[in-house]
């Protein structure tokens, strides 16, 4: 992977970019997500709405930040790690895909009292619930792709990635709290290895 050198300029973006997250999470905390506007974040993340803009489409795309870098790394992780053409074998996918999760760690972005939040805004807004189903359906379609590209026939890729989401989504619905959730998750992709035995 290339990475820029961290110059100050960069630096000072991530922590702008960070600044705003933190402050989001803190305002969607204490007053739901419906009740907070871009401007009440901007506030308390003390920078203008203009700099909140260049940043974040919309006060959504602050809960799912870092989402698609999260996705790159997953389907970098399965480019890297399928050591020979995954052809239809659906639990090599499956597995593949597993440990990319594992690795990329989703959530991990998030502190724990942050994936406590998203998890209760999920519940309370079935507006925000469509628009993480529609990143995670995104996720799925990219992680098709990576599969695809390591070998995989287009049916196994499109199942495997579709199921690792239905783990995800399993998981979420399952864990009493954030910290339950990977091994909510281990137990979804578990149960999924004893269909063929």
């Amino acid at each position: 992977m290339h990475h820029p050198p961290d110059t100050l300029h960069a630096r000072k973006r991530r922590k702008a970019r960070a600044t705003i997250v933190s402050a989001a999470f803190q305002l969607f905390a204490e007053h739901g997500f419906d009740n907070v506007t871009v401007a009440a974040i901007a506030e308390r993340a003390e920078v203008g709405r203009t700099t909140f803009f260049r940043y974040f489409g919309d006060k959504q795309q602050v809960l799912f930040a870092d989402d698609s870098a999260e996705a790159d790394r997953m389907c970098a992780y399965v480019l890297d790690k399928a050591d020979r053409p995954l052809g239809s074998d659906l639990g090599a996918a499956l597995t593949l895909l597993r440990e990319a999760a594992t690795v990329a760690r989703p959530y991990a972005a998030l502190s724990p009292a942050h994936s406590a939040v998203l998890v209760r805004l999920l519940r309370e807004s079935i507006d925000l619930r469509s628009r993480y189903l529609l990143t995670r359906q995104q996720r799925a379609l990219r992680l098709a792709g990576a599969l695809i590209e390591a070998g995989a026939v287009e049916s196994v890729a499109v199942l495997a990635s579709h199921a690792a989401m239905a783990c995800e989504l399993t998981a979420m619905r399952l864990a009493e709290n954030p910290e339950a959730f990977p091994a909510r998750m281990d137990e979804a992709h578990g149960m999924l290895r004893t269909l063929g035995n």
